[in-house]
């Protein structure tokens, strides 16, 4: 017999009945701390924040993580992570040999893998009426619409190319087809598949940069194949035994297209249009709330015991409105904000360790594995498309940023730690330092040798070996640990120059490029703010920029920019309209690649790089834009970061057996690209040291540490109690899940078909 979600909640609430400590239950001000201890609320309805509109209800389109927050729960993937770390057949069928800890059959060390789609499971529209059945076709028109990125607008093609044989040949030919030579078909999809087989040419380049590009045949034909069967085999270009990892975010989900053809399905902004395989369905999205209601006829629909999610536009808000909307009534839950004092004194107090309030938890959140970086975009978008003014300004900026001295002025001329002192203060112990500051690319935890050494620490190792740090002497002084700040006033460490005389430098070489006139002091980058953090976030970004900008003698000043609205920054960002841009990455898989693959030139992030629209421009003479362009140092900077890009490709595909070596030229790469060519700003973390919260949600009832893909964004497995849950339920609840993985070592099914936890669910045999 199953354990149900009540029992569960049964069992905690019996551990202690604790009575409350007076700092429970007096009243704080006006505020009696006893009304939220008392209150009750319903078990089925969650209700939480959400800060931006969802842009896409397709999860073949979109990449924001705010817009998978919510498609995670209306929106099934291949597979999926439980609470215990094990992965599990959510679309795809279970592997019925439960010894197994992977879900599908591996060969080829690695570089196949085939699965069988579920049984009888369905599409469904908002309204819950069945759309159709889910197929293993479903998954190549996902493939067909994301290789089309082109037309489609699908932002999530870098993925397909870097893992899938055939699909970066298939990307090319149908971005091309127009000026693919020799052909007389119409860019179809089967078109395609056959074209890469034989190898194809396609023109590019105009004038006398003019060039044939060759593409060699892929002799095995793309690598998805869809079985009659309903199975789905993937051919990897590399070993890849993380793959599953991979198969938890939605790029590797199904798309449903019911009628016509795949390249006209749209982004489908609107939920009514769209077509839902998840826990949830979508019943409204009018800008003040989302609601979703549980989907009856999801396939594990006896291990959702909340009905409906409510979202709450929380936007435009202080710091406290969180807690505020909490302490209301609005929502099931709060973390309590660093940023926040009332907040913080009433349910934290002066003692970290020990907060005043009984009923408040650490748990980590879904922020634990993702890291926060400032973006240099080389091609600013009003270079294509801004008026006469704003061109001419995004021009000056373009030739700026190319320019290693002035990313390296910025790099160690910014304080990084008097914005992020807004998520860290209360951790900080009165340093100067933030505790939050990150100095990787790659978040420690996502990946470790077979020793424990985690990736971060070989990156630490690689730029103590840059020949740029060596010759100064700096290796030892490098500690890359978070917390730290290698970058803040060390110009010399990794240029040999003082930080005037980098600055003066600089400023000779921005007057011989025009970028400055005689009788200009400075040269402005543009940060673009979301106006609805103007009380929150914004002030400390400007106070920020203002301590860099009155570095005395600095050629080089950070302004801020406020957009219209939210929906206006969404709509500016997504085009690349800023010169600089403070965003963050989680993993989708386990391998240091999912970090790196993203900066390269046509990655995930090139539109906060501008990496594949400046490298077009500067490879090509013909180019309108190249003599705008076009520097002394255009050369060098085309030279570096092609390199990088070639790097990583070559260690991604070729050095897969070897993890130490992966490694080691993994953070190579990720060294020179942040401490020797300075194309990225290493930033912060989101994620403190103790994630305080005050909520009805009981804790590890759903992934939290093994976040790969948009598992962790997962609520559909959640579970609420009718009261907010106490600190010592929420600690025994920890220790219930830690000792509960303690026990797999002694069971070689690792409990999969354990029938009195909920979770067996997940791994039963198919009927």
């Amino acid at each position: 017999m199953a354990i149900t979600s009540k029992r569960l909640l049964s069992a905690l609430s019996a551990i202690s009945a604790v009575g409350l400590t007076a700092s429970s239950v007096v009243a704080c001000g006006t505020f009696d701390l006893s009304k939220i201890i008392n209150r009750v609320r319903s078990d089925e309805e969650y209700f939480t924040t959400y800060q931006y509109p969802v842009e896409s209800w397709n999860s073949s389109y979109t990449f924001k993580a705010e817009d998978h927050k919510v498609l995670a729960n209306t929106n099934a993937t291949a597979l999926g992570v439980d609470e215990y770390g094990r992965v599990y057949g959510d679309i795809f069928a279970p592997n019925p040999d439960l010894s197994k800890s992977q879900v599908g059959e591996s060969s080829d060390g690695g570089k196949t893998w085939k699965y069988s789609v579920r049984k009888n499971i369905s599409w469904y529209k908002s309204d819950g009426t069945k759309a159709g059945d889910i197929k293993a076709s479903d998954f190549e028109k996902a493939a067909e619409y994301i290789l089309r990125a082109k037309t489609t607008g699908s932002q999530l093609v870098s993925l397909w190319s870097s893992f899938i044989v055939g699909a970066r040949e298939i990307y090319l030919y149908l971005s091309n087809y127009n000026s693919v030579q020799g052909s007389k078909g119409d860019g179809s999809w089967t078109d395609a598949k056959a074209a890469i087989k034989k190898g194809f040419s396609y023109k590019t380049g105009t004038g006398s940069d003019e060039k044939v590009v060759e593409v060699k045949a892929v002799e095995a034909g793309f690598g998805l194949i869809i079985g009659d069967d309903n199975t789905v085999t993937y051919k990897l270009t590399k070993a890849a035994p993380y793959f599953e990892s991979l198969l938890c975010y939605a790029v590797f989900s199904p798309l449903y297209v019911p009628e016509g053809e795949v390249k006209d399905v749209d982004k489908r902004a609107d939920f009514t249009k769209g077509y839902y395989s998840g826990a949830y369905l979508p019943k409204i999205n009018d800008g003040n709330q989302i609601v979703l209601e549980k989907n009856e006829n999801y396939w594990f629909k006896d291990m959702v015991s909340i009905k409906k999610i409510t979202y709450v536009n929380a936007s435009g808000g202080t710091s406290s409105k969180g807690r505020e909307l909490f302490e209301s009534g609005e929502t099931s839950g709060f973390l309590v904000n660093n940023d926040d004092s009332q907040g913080w004194n009433r349910y934290v107090g002066s003692d970290i360790e020990k907060p005043v309030f009984d009923y408040v938890y650490d748990a980590p959140t879904s922020d634990a594995l993702a890291s926060f970086v400032l973006f240099f975009n080389m091609y600013h978008s009003d270079i294509d498309g801004g008026e006469d003014t704003k061109k001419e300004r995004a021009v000056k900026a373009s030739k700026l940023l190319q320019n290693q001295l002035a990313r390296l002025l910025i790099s160690t001329g910014i304080d990084r730690s008097v914005f992020v002192k807004y998520f860290s203060e209360k951790f900080d112990g009165g340093s100067t330092t933030s505790k939050m500051l990150r100095n990787v690319y790659t978040a420690p935890g996502v990946a470790a040798d077979d020793t424990g050494k985690d990736f971060s620490s070989y990156v630490e190792d690689a730029v103590k070996e840059l020949a740029n740090v060596k010759a100064n002497d700096g290796s030892s002084s490098i500690n890359l640990s978070d917390g730290q700040d290698p970058l803040l006033g060390k110009a010399k460490l990794y240029s040999g120059k003082e930080q005037s005389a980098l600055m003066e430098e600089l400023r000779t070489w921005m007057k011989a490029q025009g970028i400055l006139s005689d009788s200009q002091s400075y040269f402005e980058l543009h940060l673009l703010q979301n106006p609805d953090q103007n009380q929150s976030l914004n002030p400390k970004i400007n106070q920020m920029f203002e301590r860099f900008n009155q570095i005395q003698n600095n050629p080089i000043h950070l302004v801020a920019v406020d957009a219209a609205s939210k929906e206006d920054y969404q709509a500016k960002t997504n085009k690349g309209e800023f010169d600089l841009d403070i965003s963050g990455w989680s993993p989708d898989y386990a391998d240091p690649g999912t970090f790196l693959n993203t900066l390269r030139v046509e990655g995930d992030m090139n539109t906060y790089t501008g990496s594949a629209k400046i490298m077009e421009v500067l490879n090509d003479k013909g180019n309108k834009n190249y003599s705008a362009l076009h520097t002394d140092v255009s050369d060098d900077f085309v030279k570096d970061y092609q390199e990088f890009d070639k790097n990583v490709a070559k260690t991604d595909s070729t050095t897969t057996d070897n993890k130490v070596e992966r490694f080691k030229e993994f953070a190579q790469q990720e060294a020179s690209y942040m401490y020797k060519d300075f194309f990225m700003m290493p930033f912060y973390i989101r994620s403190a040291p103790k994630n305080y919260s005050v909520s009805y949600v009981v804790p590890y009832s759903t992934n939290y540490a093994w976040s790969y893909g948009i598992a962790g964004f997962k609520d559909w497995s959640k579970q609420l109690s009718s009261h907010i849950v106490s600190t010592v339920e929420a600690e025994a609840q920890k220790q219930r899940v830690k000792d509960y993985v303690a026990s797999f070592k002694n069971d070689s099914n690792m409990k999969k078909d354990d029938v009195n936890e909920r979770n067996h669910i997940l791994f039963a045999p198919q009927k």
